[in-house]
Protein backbone atom coordinates (compact mmCIF):
# COMPACT_ATOMS: atom_id res chain seq x y z
CA UNK A 1 0.00 0.00 0.00
CA UNK A 2 2.84 2.74 0.52
CA UNK A 3 4.63 1.62 -2.48
CA UNK A 4 1.77 2.72 -4.16
CA UNK A 5 1.18 5.96 -2.70
CA UNK A 6 5.21 6.68 -3.49
CA UNK A 7 4.39 5.68 -7.09
CA UNK A 8 1.42 7.73 -7.28
CA UNK A 9 3.45 10.46 -5.27
CA UNK A 10 6.38 10.72 -8.23
CA UNK A 11 3.55 10.05 -10.82
CA UNK A 12 2.29 13.39 -9.21
CA UNK A 13 5.31 14.92 -9.32
CA UNK A 14 5.56 14.15 -13.03
CA UNK A 15 2.48 15.74 -13.92
CA UNK A 16 2.76 18.83 -12.15
CA UNK A 17 6.37 19.34 -13.38
CA UNK A 18 5.23 18.74 -16.99
CA UNK A 19 3.06 21.83 -16.48
CA UNK A 20 6.21 24.16 -15.57
CA UNK A 21 5.58 25.29 -19.29
CA UNK A 22 1.84 25.82 -19.15
CA UNK A 23 0.36 29.58 -19.20
CA UNK A 24 -2.04 28.09 -16.62
CA UNK A 25 0.63 27.89 -14.24
CA UNK A 26 1.35 31.55 -14.24
CA UNK A 27 -1.64 32.58 -12.72
CA UNK A 28 -1.88 33.79 -9.48
CA UNK A 29 -4.35 30.62 -8.20
CA UNK A 30 -1.35 28.53 -8.88
CA UNK A 31 1.87 28.50 -7.12
CA UNK A 32 5.42 27.46 -8.04
CA UNK A 33 8.20 28.44 -6.38
CA UNK A 34 11.74 27.27 -4.98
CA UNK A 35 11.71 29.75 -1.94
CA UNK A 36 10.11 29.74 1.17
CA UNK A 37 6.40 29.90 0.50
CA UNK A 38 3.56 31.09 2.54
CA UNK A 39 -0.41 31.06 2.19
CA UNK A 40 -1.95 33.20 4.15
CA UNK A 41 -5.08 32.31 5.85
CA UNK A 42 -7.82 34.05 3.48
CA UNK A 43 -6.27 33.00 0.47
CA UNK A 44 -7.29 30.44 -1.65
CA UNK A 45 -4.91 29.30 -4.30
CA UNK A 46 -5.46 26.10 -6.91
CA UNK A 47 -1.96 24.39 -5.97
CA UNK A 48 0.91 24.64 -3.92
CA UNK A 49 4.67 23.39 -5.32
CA UNK A 50 7.93 24.28 -3.88
CA UNK A 51 11.01 22.96 -4.50
CA UNK A 52 14.39 23.27 -2.81
CA UNK A 53 12.92 25.25 0.56
CA UNK A 54 10.18 24.97 2.86
CA UNK A 55 6.36 26.00 2.58
CA UNK A 56 3.63 27.06 5.32
CA UNK A 57 -0.16 26.89 4.69
CA UNK A 58 -2.97 28.80 6.29
CA UNK A 59 -5.10 29.43 3.42
CA UNK A 60 -7.18 27.02 1.09
CA UNK A 61 -5.77 24.82 -1.29
CA UNK A 62 -7.76 23.17 -4.17
CA UNK A 63 -6.37 20.38 -5.74
CA UNK A 64 -2.42 19.77 -4.02
CA UNK A 65 0.30 20.41 -1.98
CA UNK A 66 4.09 19.13 -3.27
CA UNK A 67 7.24 19.90 -1.43
CA UNK A 68 10.50 18.49 -2.85
CA UNK A 69 13.39 18.74 -0.21
CA UNK A 70 11.66 21.03 2.15
CA UNK A 71 9.53 21.12 4.99
CA UNK A 72 5.78 21.39 4.98
CA UNK A 73 3.47 23.16 7.93
CA UNK A 74 -0.11 23.06 7.49
CA UNK A 75 -1.10 25.55 10.18
CA UNK A 76 -4.67 25.04 11.74
CA UNK A 77 -6.61 27.19 9.67
CA UNK A 78 -5.39 25.36 6.50
CA UNK A 79 -8.02 23.51 4.17
CA UNK A 80 -6.51 21.10 1.61
CA UNK A 81 -8.92 19.53 -0.54
CA UNK A 82 -6.05 17.34 -2.66
CA UNK A 83 -3.18 15.27 -1.71
CA UNK A 84 -0.27 16.42 0.37
CA UNK A 85 3.01 14.81 -1.30
CA UNK A 86 6.63 15.91 0.92
CA UNK A 87 9.80 14.25 -0.42
CA UNK A 88 13.02 15.46 1.89
CA UNK A 89 11.26 16.83 4.41
CA UNK A 90 9.47 16.63 7.70
CA UNK A 91 5.26 17.44 7.76
CA UNK A 92 4.22 19.33 10.76
CA UNK A 93 0.51 19.98 11.21
CA UNK A 94 -1.30 21.91 13.67
CA UNK A 95 -4.47 20.27 15.67
CA UNK A 96 -7.94 21.81 13.74
CA UNK A 97 -6.15 21.24 9.88
CA UNK A 98 -8.78 20.69 7.38
CA UNK A 99 -6.79 17.42 4.62
CA UNK A 100 -9.64 15.73 2.84
CA UNK A 101 -7.14 13.65 0.79
CA UNK A 102 -3.78 11.71 2.15
CA UNK A 103 -0.88 12.95 3.63
CA UNK A 104 2.66 11.00 1.74
CA UNK A 105 6.05 11.74 3.27
CA UNK A 106 8.84 10.19 1.74
CA UNK A 107 12.28 10.40 3.59
CA UNK A 108 15.74 9.41 2.94
CA UNK A 109 16.68 9.17 6.45
CA UNK A 110 19.98 7.14 6.53
CA UNK A 111 18.63 3.76 7.82
CA UNK A 112 16.92 3.98 4.31
CA UNK A 113 20.07 5.08 2.86
CA UNK A 114 21.72 2.73 4.38
CA UNK A 115 18.93 -0.32 2.78
CA UNK A 116 19.12 1.35 -0.88
CA UNK A 117 22.72 1.49 -0.84
CA UNK A 118 22.77 -2.15 0.55
CA UNK A 119 20.00 -3.56 -1.55
CA UNK A 120 22.57 -1.73 -4.53
CA UNK A 121 25.14 -3.33 -3.42
CA UNK A 122 23.63 -6.83 -3.58
CA UNK A 123 21.78 -6.70 -6.37
CA UNK A 124 25.68 -5.64 -7.89
CA UNK A 125 27.25 -8.14 -6.32
CA UNK A 126 24.78 -10.77 -7.62
CA UNK A 127 25.33 -9.85 -11.33
CA UNK A 128 28.95 -10.06 -10.70
CA UNK A 129 29.23 -13.28 -9.45
CA UNK A 130 26.39 -14.34 -12.04
CA UNK A 131 29.10 -12.94 -14.28
CA UNK A 132 32.59 -14.48 -13.10
CA UNK A 133 30.18 -18.14 -13.01
CA UNK A 134 29.60 -17.61 -16.45
CA UNK A 135 33.09 -16.55 -17.46
CA UNK A 136 34.49 -19.60 -15.31
CA UNK A 137 31.99 -22.29 -16.77
CA UNK A 138 32.79 -20.83 -20.31
CA UNK A 139 36.06 -21.29 -19.95
CA UNK A 140 36.21 -24.74 -18.47
CA UNK A 141 33.74 -26.27 -21.39
CA UNK A 142 36.21 -24.85 -23.97
CA UNK A 143 39.07 -26.84 -21.70
CA UNK A 144 37.44 -29.49 -21.48
CA UNK A 145 36.23 -29.78 -25.25
CA UNK A 146 39.85 -29.01 -26.30
CA UNK A 147 41.42 -32.28 -24.16
CA UNK A 148 38.52 -34.47 -24.90
CA UNK A 149 38.01 -34.10 -28.76
CA UNK A 150 39.51 -36.85 -29.77
CA UNK A 151 37.08 -38.83 -27.58
CA UNK A 152 33.93 -37.47 -28.06
CA UNK A 153 31.90 -37.44 -31.04
CA UNK A 154 28.53 -35.36 -30.86
CA UNK A 155 26.83 -35.97 -33.86
CA UNK A 156 26.87 -39.63 -32.39
CA UNK A 157 25.68 -38.68 -29.31
CA UNK A 158 23.22 -35.90 -30.02
CA UNK A 159 21.54 -37.84 -32.87
CA UNK A 160 21.06 -41.08 -30.73
CA UNK A 161 18.84 -41.95 -28.14
CA UNK A 162 18.40 -38.20 -26.73
CA UNK A 163 15.07 -38.90 -24.71
CA UNK A 164 16.96 -42.10 -23.19
CA UNK A 165 19.91 -40.05 -22.04
CA UNK A 166 17.86 -37.73 -20.03
CA UNK A 167 15.84 -40.06 -18.90
CA UNK A 168 18.81 -41.66 -17.12
CA UNK A 169 20.11 -38.58 -16.53
CA UNK A 170 17.29 -37.36 -14.42
CA UNK A 171 16.85 -40.57 -12.28
CA UNK A 172 20.76 -40.94 -11.61
CA UNK A 173 20.44 -37.02 -10.25
CA UNK A 174 17.76 -38.10 -7.81
CA UNK A 175 19.46 -41.18 -7.15
CA UNK A 176 22.62 -38.59 -6.23
CA UNK A 177 20.75 -36.63 -4.55
CA UNK A 178 18.94 -38.67 -2.07
CA UNK A 179 22.28 -40.94 -1.81
CA UNK A 180 24.06 -37.33 -1.00
CA UNK A 181 21.38 -36.54 1.97
CA UNK A 182 21.06 -39.63 3.77
CA UNK A 183 25.62 -39.57 3.38
CA UNK A 184 25.77 -36.27 4.69
CA UNK A 185 23.86 -37.63 8.18
CA UNK A 186 26.90 -39.47 9.32
CA UNK A 187 30.57 -37.93 9.20
CA UNK A 188 31.87 -40.95 7.25
CA UNK A 189 29.46 -40.97 4.43
CA UNK A 190 30.50 -36.88 4.32
CA UNK A 191 33.70 -37.66 1.63
CA UNK A 192 31.75 -40.24 -0.32
CA UNK A 193 29.28 -37.18 -0.84
CA UNK A 194 31.53 -34.98 -1.93
CA UNK A 195 32.90 -37.67 -4.56
CA UNK A 196 29.38 -37.86 -5.61
CA UNK A 197 29.10 -34.21 -6.50
CA UNK A 198 32.13 -34.22 -7.81
CA UNK A 199 31.12 -36.51 -10.57
CA UNK A 200 27.86 -34.51 -11.50
CA UNK A 201 30.08 -31.58 -11.73
CA UNK A 202 32.69 -33.33 -14.40
CA UNK A 203 29.50 -34.96 -15.99
CA UNK A 204 28.27 -31.49 -16.23
CA UNK A 205 31.41 -30.37 -17.75
CA UNK A 206 32.22 -33.04 -20.63
CA UNK A 207 28.06 -32.26 -21.39
CA UNK A 208 28.66 -29.08 -21.70
CA UNK A 209 31.22 -29.77 -24.19
CA UNK A 210 29.65 -31.91 -25.66
CA UNK A 211 26.28 -29.83 -26.39
CA UNK A 212 28.35 -27.03 -26.93
CA UNK A 213 30.30 -28.45 -30.13
CA UNK A 214 27.18 -30.20 -31.47
CA UNK A 215 25.18 -26.36 -30.94
CA UNK A 216 28.18 -24.66 -32.83
CA UNK A 217 28.25 -27.04 -35.93
CA UNK A 218 24.68 -26.22 -36.81
CA UNK A 219 25.50 -22.46 -37.42
CA UNK A 220 26.18 -21.35 -41.07
CA UNK A 221 29.82 -20.54 -41.38
CA UNK A 222 30.99 -21.63 -38.10
CA UNK A 223 30.93 -25.66 -38.62
CA UNK A 224 34.46 -25.60 -40.40
CA UNK A 225 36.01 -23.28 -37.62
CA UNK A 226 38.61 -24.55 -35.17
CA UNK A 227 37.24 -26.30 -32.29
CA UNK A 228 37.85 -24.29 -29.54
CA UNK A 229 36.16 -21.52 -31.73
CA UNK A 230 32.85 -24.50 -31.92
CA UNK A 231 33.75 -24.70 -27.66
CA UNK A 232 33.49 -21.00 -27.47
CA UNK A 233 30.70 -19.86 -29.23
CA UNK A 234 28.13 -22.96 -28.03
CA UNK A 235 29.37 -22.75 -24.28
CA UNK A 236 28.69 -18.90 -24.55
CA UNK A 237 25.41 -19.56 -26.42
CA UNK A 238 24.28 -22.17 -24.02
CA UNK A 239 25.63 -20.24 -20.74
CA UNK A 240 23.88 -17.00 -21.52
CA UNK A 241 20.49 -18.76 -21.69
CA UNK A 242 21.38 -20.36 -18.43
CA UNK A 243 20.96 -16.60 -16.80
CA UNK A 244 17.43 -16.39 -18.09
CA UNK A 245 14.97 -16.26 -15.53
CA UNK A 246 12.97 -19.77 -15.05
CA UNK A 247 13.57 -20.93 -18.91
CA UNK A 248 17.82 -20.87 -17.74
CA UNK A 249 16.89 -23.14 -14.97
CA UNK A 250 14.67 -25.54 -16.76
CA UNK A 251 17.31 -25.64 -19.45
CA UNK A 252 20.18 -25.98 -17.28
CA UNK A 253 18.22 -29.28 -15.47
CA UNK A 254 17.90 -30.71 -18.85
CA UNK A 255 21.71 -29.82 -19.57
CA UNK A 256 22.96 -31.88 -16.64
CA UNK A 257 20.36 -34.72 -17.05
CA UNK A 258 21.95 -35.07 -20.53
CA UNK A 259 25.02 -34.60 -19.14
CA UNK A 260 24.75 -37.42 -16.47
CA UNK A 261 22.94 -39.63 -19.48
CA UNK A 262 26.39 -39.18 -21.33
CA UNK A 263 28.47 -40.26 -18.38
CA UNK A 264 26.56 -43.10 -17.09
CA UNK A 265 26.44 -44.57 -20.61
CA UNK A 266 30.12 -44.12 -21.20
CA UNK A 267 30.68 -45.87 -17.83
CA UNK A 268 28.26 -48.28 -18.54
CA UNK A 269 30.38 -49.01 -22.01
CA UNK A 270 33.47 -49.46 -20.27
CA UNK A 271 32.47 -51.63 -18.01
CA UNK A 272 30.99 -54.06 -20.54
CA UNK A 273 33.82 -53.69 -22.72
CA UNK A 274 36.32 -55.10 -20.29
CA UNK A 275 33.76 -57.87 -19.73
CA UNK A 276 34.32 -58.91 -23.13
Amino acid sequence: MKKSRYILGFLSIIFFAAFLIHPAFAAEKGIIKSKETVVPEHQKVEHVIVFGNDAHISGSVKNAVIVINGNLDIKRTANIHGFVLVVGGQIKQQAGAHVTEDIMSLNLNNKMQNSLILGIVLLLGNWLLRLAGSIVLVLITILAGILLRKRLNPADIINKQVGRFMATGAIASLAIIAVTLLLLITIIGIPIGAILLLYTIISLIIGMAVLSKAVAERINGINDKPDWLLFLTGAILIVSVFNFPLIGFVIFLIVTWLSLGFSMKWIFDKITTRKR
